[in-house]
């Protein structure tokens, strides 16, 4: 790892890009454990400083796939990667998930524990709060995706190279190569991805790369906090890409008749509290503004994929399914078949220990 620490990280005209077989060693000595926590921190470091070109995301993106666990293809679905600061806000996409998945959509959210000195919630801890199981086998998460038409996925279970790097891109507390790499992994081979970044640069290094990750429409956001939850209360930006191209986009939601205030901070408790009372289908003055966004969402959300004719169709449709409790409706499904699961592998390591005893 030394000498491509040296290649990029000396100062000066020294310094320069790897090429994508350099960066494919690189990426393998990190995958496999043969580079020191040090190495790896002060690789990413300097790869970070410098900028990653595009043969060293490539590169690294083709290298930590190599890796991940083999899951039965989902072309059909929706993957949905979280930022890994975690939230500090209301996450609108979740119940914004549970209502695409109501409706026939797989959903597919992944993500990793929170790596940020900022200490948001993490996906991975709402869920657990909800009672859904994510230690799980390839076939148990296969088969509930299926049924409940939803699952979650988290970046060291499917990638374990992540895993292990885990301590060193806390210590960095700076977005990496890893950051852009986790977005696009497409573990099940999703056709659709939906993705929130914190600026430019970020936008741009996914452009490339998810397309190579084999996703045919790709909504890159800049949304609340980095995520790809779009405001109401402000205009956002968007890149939509394609096999065929890239283009940017303004979303305003004033001209679909959205505005709001801007969300409030909330701990793991409050947050989960709010879902619950949305996805019960209150629709009271306390929860409007969280409630709003789930609708605005959803209903862009349905209409990028091509589930509806019309955003004002997909605004109508989302309000009719939170009225019709149809998020709590999947969660519940979602909830139950993690535990039937689990209590059959439970069952099948029982009676394995019974024969062998």
């Amino acid at each position: 790892m030394k000498r491509w620490i040296q290649a990029i990280g000396t100062s000066g005209q020294n310094s320069r890009d790897l090429s994508y077989d350099e960066a494919i060693e690189a990426a393998h000595e990190m995958a496999r454990g043969d580079s020191t926590d040090a190495q790896c921190a002060a690789f990413l470091m300097a790869l970070c400083m410098k900028g990653e070109a595009n043969d060293e995301l490539n590169a690294f993106l083709d290298v930590f796939r190599s890796y991940s666990l083999n899951y039965q293809p989902f072309a059909d679905s929706l993957s949905c990667a979280g930022q890994a600061e975690g939230r500090r806000y209301f996450p609108v996409t979740l119940p914004v998930s549970l209502l695409l998945a109501s409706v026939g959509f797989s959903q597919v959210l992944h993500g990793s524990d929170v790596t940020s000195p900022k200490q948001g919630v993490a996906m991975k801890e709402i869920l657990e709060s909800f009672g859904v199981v994510l230690e799980l086998s390839v076939p148990a998460w296969e088969a509930i995706l299926f049924r409940a038409r939803i699952g979650f996925l988290r970046s060291d279970q499917f990638c374990p190279p992540i895993g292990k790097l885990k301590q060193v891109r806390e210590q960095l507390g700076l977005r990496t190569v890893i950051n852009a790499v986790e977005h696009v992994m497409n573990p099940v081979g999703s056709s659709n991805l939906i993705t929130g970044v914190n600026g430019r640069k970020a936008m741009e290094a996914l452009i490339p790369i998810s397309i190579r990750s084999g996703f045919q429409n790709v909504y890159i956001i800049q949304g609340i906090e980095g995520s790809e939850d779009l405001p109401i209360y402000e205009n956002s930006t968007i890149r939509i890409v394609t096999p065929w191209g890239d283009e940017s986009r303004l979303v305003e939601p004033r001209k679909f008749g959205f505005n709001s205030d801007v969300l409030v901070p909330l701990n793991k408790d409050d947050q989960v509290s709010m879902l619950r009372r949305i996805m019960a289908g209150d629709d009271s003055q306390e929860v409007k503004r969280e409630r709003d966004h789930v609708i605005f969402n959803t209903g862009l959300r349905l209409t990028w994929f091509d589930k509806v004719g019309s955003y004002e169709e997909g605004f109508q449709l989302a309000e009719s399914l939170l009225q019709r409790k149809e998020a709590q409706k999947v969660m519940q499904r979602w909830v139950d078949q993690s535990h039937r699961w689990k209590s059959q592998a439970q069952q099948m390591s029982d009676d394995s220990s019974a024969q062998i005893g």
